[in-house]
């Protein structure tokens, strides 16, 4: 009985984990295609955002895609809402249209978890370049990307790669 109760215990432990982890890794809606998305967020970087306190509907939309964030800083521009905030100490943005609807959420992760193919690719393309600590994932869409910066000397460059290895772009700083 014992062991019974113990596996239970544990079985009951892991399934509320699985909800904590799917719940802080959201799904991107569907009510908009890829394109839409990517027209919307960039419309909201080349408008002049401004501080706003979210009506409840987002703030529980935020709550329930992200039930952990904590300092969370809300701006809009353009019909969107994005909101800054942090998770376990982790740096986070997630962009809303007005209904609540989650386009796209950007966070900080480690080397480590910075898959092996974009760690191939990128050393591939910048073969002399060496990681920074820096690294961001995006889920936007359907797609994830990966945000890389890599140095060399006094070069710094910020790259980002879809979820396949595919290269997408480059920024010097």
């Amino acid at each position: 009985m014992k062991i019974i109760f113990k596996t239970l215990s544990i079985a009951g432990a892991l399934f509320v984990m699985s909800l904590t982890a799917a719940a802080q890794n959201p799904a991107v809606s569907t009510k908009y295609s890829d394109e839409q998305i990517e027209k919307q967020i960039q419309s909201y970087y080349t408008a002049n955002a401004r501080d706003v306190f979210p009506d409840e509907t987002l703030s529980l939309q935020l709550r329930k895609d992200f039930p952990t964030a904590y300092d969370i800083e809300w701006e809009t521009a353009a019909g969107i809402y994005e909101a800054e905030f942090e998770i376990d100490r982790k740096d986070y943005k997630a962009c809303y249209d007005a209904d609540g609807n989650l386009l796209m959420y950007v966070f900080d992760i480690r080397l480590s978890e910075i898959p092996e193919i974009i760690r191939n690719t990128a050393k591939a393309k910048y073969p002399k370049f060496k990681f920074d600590r820096d690294a961001k994932k995006t889920i936007k869409g359907k797609n994830t990307f990966y945000e890389v910066t890599l140095e060399k000397g006094e070069t710094e460059i910020e790259a980002t790669f879809r979820s396949d290895g595919s290269f997408v772009k480059e920024r010097y700083d």
